[in-house]
Formats: C-alpha cells, structure tokens, sequence
C-alpha cells in the first residue's frame, strides 16, 4: 500500500499542512527536526511567528543522510517488523488465542485487545510492571473505549519480543488460575 499525501490530491486548497519527520522512521526523535509545508503565505507567517526554529547541524546532516542513504536499512527493518508482526499473530494464536489482533498497515505498534484475561477496569500497565516485570501501555492512553488493549512496540529484536510474550502470557494466566 502506497501513502498518497492529502496535499497532492487537494491541488488546488492551500490551507493543507503537511508535516514530516524522519523520528519515527529511521528512529531519530531525538534530533528534533521536521519539515513542515504550508503554501498558503498568511498560515506560514503565523506559523513563523509562533515558532521557535532551532536547526541543529547534527540534525540537518543525519536526516540528510537518513533520506539520501536509508532506504537499504529501511526497506530491510520493514521486512523485519513484518515477520516480527507474524511472529506476534502466531504466537497470540498458540498462547492467548481469546486475545483479538490484527496486523495494521502502518505502524510498528501491536494493538492487542486481552479483555478476555484481565479485569479491565484495573490499571493494566501498572499490572503487567508488577506481574511481568514488562513496561507497556494501555490503550486507554490513547483512545476511548480501550479498556483491556495493550499496545506492543514490536521495534525491537524477536528475541526481546519473545520474552516480553512469555512475560505476558505466564502473568494473565496466573491472573486466570
């Protein structure tokens, strides 16, 4: 699936936004830097004057080069995270086959919803921290209604990845004992 911006379908609107980074991507959040477009002239003098611009030189360089020389990594780490997405659907089917998943198009986060193994009024993070000795988040972090869905960061070696499922899996089934 290929990503069409809003800003090449809507030609003609110039009050489109478009805001990139490579943060995520190339996992370099902490250079801080992005390129945003605004064509309409009076939302970027707005955006100018409420802005603090900071271009540190590191940064410009390495997203220079994450851009120019990143797409071999790139395109191998997605691979990566496919197979690691895999790995979560059969291993949730094997272990925790109540749990309801579904591999997303786009993302390198595992929405996972255990509703069927866990109280979901108690803090769910906090009980995994304590249970699983794992660090992860609840939905309801993010969304409404997310009561009992855990979010995976599945950016990461399989091997810490199956430690992590083990983890959870051993503690929802004492949890169910």
């Amino acid at each position: 699936m290929k990503h069409i911006p809003l800003a090449k379908v809507v030609t003609d609107y110039d009050k489109v936004i478009t805001c990139m980074s490579p943060s995520k991507t190339f996992n370099m959040a902490g250079l801080m830097l992005a390129n945003v477009i605004i064509p309409n002239k009076e939302l970027f003098a707005k955006w100018k004057d409420r802005h603090y611009d900071f271009e540190n030189p590191l940064s410009v360089t390495a997203v220079q080069a994450a851009y120019a020389y990143g797409e071999g990594w790139l395109d191998e780490m997605k691979l990566y995270l496919d197979s690691n997405f895999e790995f979560l659907k059969q291993y949730l089917a094997k272990h925790l086959s109540l749990a309801k998943f579904r591999i997303p198009e786009a993302t390198y986060l595992a929405w996972v919803d255990i509703s069927a193994y866990i109280d979901t009024d108690q803090n769910i993070p906090l009980f995994f921290a304590n249970n699983a000795g794992v660090l992860l988040e609840g939905g309801n972090m993010f969304v409404q209604n997310s009561n009992g869905f855990i979010r995976l960061n599945l950016a990461c070696p399989r091997s810490i990845l199956q430690i992590g499922l083990d983890r959870i899996t051993a503690a929802l089934k004492k949890e169910n004992e």
